[in-house]
């Protein structure tokens, strides 16, 4: 994504967005499954029953069901985001319909970042956790399912020693 363009509703006068990133696409799965029983019933209905009122009414119902199904999962992930600016770490999650939670974390404020990629379809496909202690009352912010979490990490920490260095620097003077 295209982060010189990239603004968001809250996004502070000197800040800039440097990264923003999804979700993995592999959380998209259950939607393809959906679609295969989907498939499976109304061919067997066919097999069984042949072309008649039952099936077409049941092809229209899986129809919109699978629909609304497919809907659902792509609007929860699509509304959900991550993004690095040149001060906070902003989790956007989109739980259900009527569910958003918006989470940050300043980047001067954290003090441990930590990545972790658990089993072998994660491994594969390179998404995990990024898990972001903070300096607030041991808080913590994790994004989770990130695809890429050591590149994410490391942008963090990149924007870190960018920010604390001349902070370092006017002490020392």
């Amino acid at each position: 994504m295209n982060t010189d363009t990239y603004t968001f509703r809250g996004q502070r006068a000197d800040e800039t967005v440097t990264l923003v990133t999804k979700q993995h696409i592999w959380l998209l799965m259950p939607i393809v499954l959906v679609w295969l029983i989907i498939v499976a019933v109304v061919g067997a209905t066919l097999l069984i029953f042949g072309a008649s009122r039952v099936t077409s009414i049941l092809l229209v119902v899986l129809t919109v069901i699978g629909l609304a199904y497919s809907f659902y999962f792509w609007f929860t992930w699509n509304n959900s985001d991550y993004i690095v600016t040149s001060q906070r770490v902003i989790k956007i999650d989109q739980g259900s319909l009527f569910n958003r939670m918006i989470s940050e974390a300043e980047i001067h404020r954290i003090q441990e970042i930590s990545t972790e990629i658990k089993g072998p379809v994660r491994t594969l496909l390179n998404f995990g956790v990024v898990r972001i202690k903070t300096a607030s009352d041991d808080s913590k912010l994790d994004l989770d399912d990130v695809t890429n979490p050591y590149d994410v990490q490391q942008a963090i920490v990149q924007i870190q020693k960018q920010t604390l260095q001349p902070a370092r620097a006017s002490r020392q003077v």
